[in-house]
């Protein structure tokens, strides 16, 4: 075929090429039939992997009614939508049913008011305003912590005073002591009065009456004997009820100590140390103990015959008992890490073989004094010495003291006539002279302990009182759990990212599996351990953690969440502050939940413009911004992290000098001239501009800085951001601008200024509703005076039947939802209501019609499938791939059956059609989904076991039949394709060597063409050689 250049011979004329196809066209026929087959072969093979498909996809859809959801899918109704709105928790399975369940009250914030002023430009003097969520000294517990946890059964109480007047009181809805007091106090009905005596409720009747002061309960109930006060009966103005709060063996370690907790060191680690007076040593490991019974019954393990631990006998401390004898001394004393048995009141020495120690609850209500002082405490107490205005003296001494309420006890009990008590904040105490003399009132420290000091009370002046102000109760220590932070909602573990002033920064590392961090004395040793200049401990007064820098570096101390939210949560993430340690300029990040206002500091400058108030009260966007100097020198502002805390133009100023100064730039921020904006001017030398920009954010250009440079008389570049804001006035002083100032510090308090049609007065309101969120509020040394217009409540249900005696359980919740509580629900308090309203649990039908619907569309598209790929055309006589096929015949057999037949021993319950599954005459199924709904309603039991019966439901007996098709090594498809593959396997092997046989062949006849045509050339050649032979004349002589 080398030879050939063209289809036709250039000697013969013959068409080699077509002769040659022609001949291999009829070569070729049994090749050509061959992969005919082949594909018609593999068109079946693709049909039966699509009908193995769709028949998957049956199965698929029919192993949904394998799962219990389906069947325990719920649905919550409420009778009452306007009251009360009920949901099914994700994931959840509550009981069908009804229950009863009564909205008593809605969740609310606490408002307070203060005193009216004229304008809202008035002075209000100078001193100092702070703002906390609680920190009060004079909180009631809870009723549910009463009577060794057994609680008070609530009901009503009846309560008649001397003169016989009577009155019930309902409580009902009381939850802790505090509303039993203010539910007596305020009855209208009879003249008594309840107050706090330690661990019993104390009466004081007024009436002027001579008959007895009695307490009765109503209705068969339990309350006043499990307030104490049941069958009190005394001719007597006072009466003091049963002791009914005493420590118990399940109460927690985090709720002694006013909650502060105890700290463990953890198992395996010695928690304190014994020493019996027959020189025995015990080290005590409590391991995780979580209760008092848990800590008692490790000492009691470690100490055998030698030592014994119990709650003392007045149910307020524990008590250690030596066992043994001998002269050593018998004393508990803190291991060397830990301070576990000086927080458990163990810390110290016994006496006469018992160890009594220090009280870890301050009664019904009030404080521990160990938990005064801050952090640091206010150390041991003793003689008060008091003079009051009209000379009487007298010495008090308050070495027995254990509470801020036996301090004003013993006060009170004094010669001098003076009277002591809560303050108005409620943060520390007051006492008041009541002698009416004109002289000094005097209270002065007794002795070397300083008492009048720690106590904040000593004065000498002609007053009529002396407030201690703060008392700075702790309500932050090492070992409060992060799951009580944010309201009790926990914290977001995560990782918190410290940077000390020398620029070093390490990760402190909370969330590590295995290792997370528990308490906030975990927060604190994680910081502890990282490699850079930075410690951190409990802040001074109590309410936070502090970060101390001891890098020494003229970087920026900052702390940020790397993930979660704990830095966040704890106040961390604040600007730090610059404080004097030791003399030395020490920077500090103070997690304090306490947040102060200077008002000296609410001068009419321009300084004090809070960014709040920019942009026409839109305020600013705290943000990265970068200076760029002419020398080239940059400035970093890093406002929405290390120098958050600005909320005023001065502030904004002071830290780009700050930062300027850091750096080494000769760069300066003020105000400018006109009063109107922050001037920046640029002192460096160099070629460059002086440059202000954005790096996250748009702060730099809402403060109008990001304008080009220009040179002042003194050749010095600078930037203007006049105009920022008006020139400011003296009404800038006033009520709005301290508004302005409290809502800037993110206390999670608003403040707002309202006219009450004669004056303006200053609002504050609590962001966050419920019992906890009560704002305290110390404007002691100013003129403000606030009153509570709306109390921090909790919203209340009331779970049962709330119309007998101690009958129901109240729920509550400081957001008006109770997620998974009540019967599994979830509940939200829309309204209180008189009456109970009905919430019906059902079960839902939705998923399982969905489920069943899908079945059946499935199912559909498979019977389209079949019909499509088994068809038969009589006019074309043409068939579908899969017409006559052994599969397809099963597929339409077995699956038909199993959808119709009966299916026996599953209950009332035996096909199909009795759930509305019915099969049209199409061989496609019907749904009637009334009827399944309905089959369902009846019996939800009774359709699980039909359908997903393990051994004979529907899906157990359907699902071998399936199987049997499509399973990978025994089913009837995958038979197939295999037999449809080696079939096509075969003939494509044979359709090679067809191939192959059909080349030679026609390169044998290209070549015997080529052969034809070379001798034909060459016989045309011959024939012309022979045809131009000439004849030769024979040679002749001539002779002469």
């Amino acid at each position: 075929m080398a030879g050939i250049t063209s289809s036709v011979g250039l000697v013969t004329g013959i068409p080699i090429e077509d002769t040659v196809t022609q001949l291999m066209q009829v070569a070729g026929r049994p090749r050509d039939l061959l992969v005919a087959r082949t594909n018609a072969l593999k068109e079946e093979q693709t049909a039966v992997n699509a009908l193995s498909t769709r028949v998957l996809g049956f199965q698929f859809a029919v192993n949904k009614f394998k799962s219990a959801s389906l069947y325990n899918s719920r649905s919550a109704t409420s009778s009452n939508k306007d009251k009360l709105t009920a949901s099914i928790p994700a994931g959840t399975t509550p009981a069908v049913g009804k229950i009863q369940v009564r909205p008593v009250r809605t969740a609310s914030s606490q408002q307070l008011i203060s005193q009216r002023f004229e304008s809202l430009g008035d002075a209000f003097g100078s001193g100092s305003f702070s703002l906390r969520i609680g920190g009060f000294v004079d909180h009631g517990v809870s009723l549910d912590s009463l009577n060794g946890g057994a609680g008070v059964q609530r009901g009503k109480i009846k309560i008649t005073d001397r003169s016989g007047e009577t009155a019930t009181i309902d409580l009902s809805f009381a939850r802790t002591v505090d509303d039993v007091l203010d539910a007596i106090n305020s009855n209208g009905a009879v003249s008594v009065t309840a107050t706090v005596a330690g661990d019993s409720i104390k009466l004081v009747d007024g009436s002027g009456g001579s008959g007895n002061l009695a307490v009765a309960e109503v209705s068969g109930g339990k309350t006043a004997a499990g307030l104490g006060l049941a069958g009190l009966s005394v001719a007597a103005d006072e009466a003091t009820g049963a002791d009914v709060y005493r420590l118990y063996g399940k109460q927690t370690l985090s709720s002694l100590n006013d909650g502060n907790g105890v700290e463990l060191t953890g198992a395996g680690v010695t928690d304190f140390n014994v020493t019996l007076s027959d020189g025995t040593q015990l080290a005590i490991d409590l391991g995780d103990a979580v209760s008092l019974q848990d800590v008692t019954s490790a000492i009691n393990a470690a100490g055998g015959t030698k030592l014994s631990a119990a709650i003392a006998a007045d149910g307020n401390r524990l008590e250690l008992t030596d066992l043994t004898t001998g002269s050593t001394t018998f004393a508990v004393a803190d291991a060397v890490t830990g301070s576990v048995a000086s927080e458990l009141g163990i810390a110290g020495t016994g006496s006469g073989g018992t160890l009594a120690g220090a009280r870890l609850v301050s009664g019904l209500g009030g404080t521990l004094l160990s938990q005064l002082g801050g952090s640091a405490g206010l150390g041991t107490l003793g003689a008060l010495s008091i003079t009051d205005r009209s000379g009487g003296a007298d010495v008090v001494d308050l070495s027995s003291a254990e509470t801020l309420a036996d301090v004003v006890n013993l006060i009170n009990a004094s010669s001098a006539e003076v009277t002591a008590s809560y303050n108005q904040a409620r943060n520390g105490i007051v006492v008041n002279d009541a002698s009416g003399g004109t002289g000094n009132l005097v209270i002065a420290n007794g002795d070397a302990n300083n008492s009048a000091d720690a106590l904040g009370i000593a004065v000498d002046d002609a007053v009529a009182s002396t407030d201690s102000g703060s008392l700075q109760k702790q309500t932050l220590s090492r070992g409060t759990t992060l799951a009580s932070l944010n309201n009790g909602k926990g914290v977001d573990l995560g990782d918190i990212r410290l940077t000390d002033s020398a620029g070093r920064s390490s990760t402190a590392n909370l969330d590590a599996t295995g290792q997370e961090a528990e308490t906030v004395g975990d927060v604190i040793d994680a910081i502890n351990a990282l490699a850079i200049g930075v410690e951190a401990r409990i802040n001074d007064t109590g309410d936070g953690i502090l970060i101390t820098d001891t890098a020494g570096g003229s970087g920026t101390l900052s702390a940020k969440d790397s993930s979660g939210d704990v830095a966040k949560s704890l106040g961390l993430t604040r600007a730090s502050t610059t404080v004097q340690i030791n003399s030395v300029a020490t920077q500090v990040i103070d997690g304090s939940a306490t947040h102060t206002l200077d008002l000296t500091d609410l001068s009419a400058s321009a300084d004090s413009v809070l960014l709040s108030s920019l942009n026409a009260g839109s305020g600013v966007i705290l943000s990265d911004v970068k200076i760029v100097t002419a020398s080239g020198q940059q400035i970093a502002l890093d406002f929405n992290g290390a120098d958050s805390g600005v909320a005023t133009i001065g502030d904004v100023i002071d830290v780009v000098n700050q930062r300027a100064a850091e750096s080494g730039a000769a760069l300066t921020a003020r105000l400018n001239d006109a009063g109107t904006g922050i001037y920046l001017e640029d002192a460096t030398t160099g070629s460059g501009t002086l440059t202000v920009t954005d790096v996250n954010g748009t702060l730099a250009n809402d403060l109008k800085l990001t304008g080009t440079a220009a040179t002042n008389s003194q050749g010095k570049q600078y930037v203007d951001g006049a105009g920022l804001f008006a020139e400011v006035g003296g009404a800038d002083a006033g009520l709005a601008a301290l508004a302005a100032r409290i809502n800037d510090l993110d206390a999670g308090v608003t403040a707002s200024t309202i006219f009450d049609g004669v004056g303006y007065r200053l609002s504050l309101t609590v962001d966050s509703a419920g019992d906890a969120n009560e704002v305290l509020v110390d404007a002691l040394g100013t003129d403000f005076e606030f009153s509570e217009i709306a109390k921090a409540q909790d919203a209340l249900l009331l779970y049962g039947d709330g119309g007998l005696p101690g009958a129901g359980v109240l729920v509550s919740s400081a957001d008006n939802t109770f997620e998974n509580s009540v019967g599994g629900l979830n509940l939200t308090v829309v309204a209180p209501s008189d009456t109970a309203v009905e919430v019906n649990v059902t079960s839902a039908d939705t998923p399982l019609v969905t489920a069943v619907q899908d079945m059946v569309d499935a199912y559909n598209s498979l019977r389209s499938d079949l019909g499509e790929l088994t068809s038969f055309d009589a006019e074309t006589n043409s068939t579908g791939l899969l017409f006559g096929t052994r599969e397809a015949l099963i597929v339409d057999q077995r699956l038909s059956r199993a959808l119709t037949d009966r299916y026996f021993g599953l209950g009332d319950l035996q096909t199909l059609e009795q759930l509305g599954l019915s099969v049209g005459d199409d061989g496609k199924l019907e749904l009637n989904k009334t009827k399944l709904q309905n089959a369902f309603a009846k019996d939800p039991e009774g359709v699980q076991e039909f359908l997903n019966n393990p051994e004979r439901g529907f899906v157990a007996k359907l699902t071998p039949t399936i199987d049997g098709l499509v399973d990978a090594d025994s089913g009837a498809f995958g038979h197939r394709f295999d037999a449809l593959q080696s079939t096509i396997d075969a003939n494509e092997l044979r359709i090679e060597q067809f191939t192959e046989s059909l080349d030679r062949q026609q390169n044998r006849l290209y070549l015997q063409f080529t052969q034809l045509e070379s001798i034909i050339s060459q016989l045309q050649a011959n024939q012309s050689a022979l045809a131009n032979l000439q004849p030769i004349s024979p040679l002749t002589s001539t002779k002469r």
